[in-house]
C-alpha cells in the first residue's frame, strides 16, 4: 500500500508540473492551471494518507532518507496552498510542483536503500523538531520560489520584454515580494524553535547538545542567513531582488545540507 501510494502521489505531482507550464506557455491558461491545482491536491491528499499510514505503523521510519523527504514535500504542498487560499495566488504552484516531484522521486529511488540513524531516541520532541524544521525549510522554499520568479520577471522587464509577449497570470513584482516578505516573516521563527528542539533532542539521544557535527553547523549556516533575510526585512523594510537572492541562497544551502550531507558525508544525520 505504501509503494502504491507513492508512485500515485508521485505521478500525480508530475501530472499538475506539465499541466501548470502548458498553462503558462498555451492558450487557455487558467482552464489548464485549474486542471492543475485540482490534480496537485489530490495529489496532496494522497501524499497526507500516506504519511499518517506512515506514523501510525512505525514512527522510526521518518529518520529514514527516503521518508525524510515525504514530510518535507508535504509540508511545501501544505505552505503552497495555504498561500494560494489567502492570496489566491496559483503561481507559485509553478515552481513547488516541478520541487515536490524531485522530493518524492528521490524519496522513491532512495526507498530500502538505507538504515535508521544509530542510537535513536524517539517521541514527541523528535516529531515537533521534525515538523517545525521541515515548516520553516517549505517556507523558505516558498520564499525562494517567489523570489526566483522576482528576479526572472524583472529581468523581463529590464529587457523591455513586450507585455503581450510575457507569460500569462504572472503576478505583480510587488505580490512576489509580499509571498517572499510572508513566508520569511513565519518561517524564521519555526526554523530556530525546529533547530533548537534539535539541540535539545540531541542531548537525550546523544549526551550533547552541540558536537560539531557538519549538519549541525549547517543548520546553524541557514539560520545565521534566515535570520539575517527576517532582520532585513522587519528591521529595515529591504525589498526586491536582495531578499530574492538571500531565500534563493538558504534554500539551495538547505537542500545541499539535505541531499549531499545527509547522504554523502559524516554526520550523526547520516542515513
Amino acid at each position: 500500500m505504501l509503494i502504491t501510494l507513492s508512485v500515485l502521489t508521485l505521478i500525480l505531482t508530475g501530472i499538475a508540473t506539465i499541466l501548470f507550464y502548458i498553462g503558462i506557455v498555451g492558450q487557455y491558461s487558467g482552464k489548464w492551471q485549474k486542471k492543475a491545482v485540482y490534480c496537485l491536491g489530490v495529489s496532496f491528499l494522497s501524499l497526507s494518507l500516506l504519511l499518517s499510514v506512515t506514523f501510525i505503523r512505525d514512527l522510526d521510519i521518518y529518520v529514514l532518507r527516503s521518508w525524510y523527504l515525504l514530510p518535507l514535500s508535504w509540508s511545501i504542498l501544505l505552505v503552497a496552498f495555504l498561500i494560494y487560499f489567502v492570496h489566491k495566488q496559483d503561481i507559485i504552484f509553478i515552481f513547488v510542483a516541478p520541487l515536490s516531484f524531485i522530493l518524492l522521486l528521490s524519496a522513491l529511488i532512495f526507498m530500502h536503500q538505507e538504515k535508521p540513524m544509530e542510537n535513536l531516541v524517539t517521541g514527541p520532541l523528535l516529531v515537533v523538531h521534525l515538523f517545525l524544521i521541515f515548516a520553516g525549510i517549505a517556507l523558505m522554499g516558498i520564499a525562494a520560489g517567489a523570489g526566483c520568479l522576482f528576479i526572472w520577471q524583472e529581468k523581463l522587464l529590464k529587457n523591455r520584454v513586450k507585455l503581450r509577449n510575457m507569460p500569462k497570470n504572472i503576478p505583480s513584482l510587488t505580490a512576489l515580494d509580499k509571498v517572499n516578505e510572508v513566508a520569511t516573516n513565519v518561517g524564521f521563527p519555526l526554523y530556530t524553535v525546529g533547530l533548537f528542539s534539535g539541540f535539545i533532542w540531541a542531548y537525550i539521544a546523544w549526551e550533547r547538545f552541540f558536537s560539531f557535527d557538519l549538519k549541525e553547523i549547517i543548520s546553524l549556516l541557514i539560520l545565521a542567513l534566515y535570520g539575517y533575510l527576517f532582520y532585513e526585512r522587519k528591521v529595515h523594510g529591504t525589498n526586491g531582488k536582495k531578499p530574492a537572492y538571500i531565500a534563493l541562497c538558504v534554500f539551495a544551502i538547505s537542500l545541499f545540507s539535505i541531499f549531499i550531507v545527509n547522504t554523502f558525508l559524516p554526520t550523526h544525520h547520516s542515513f
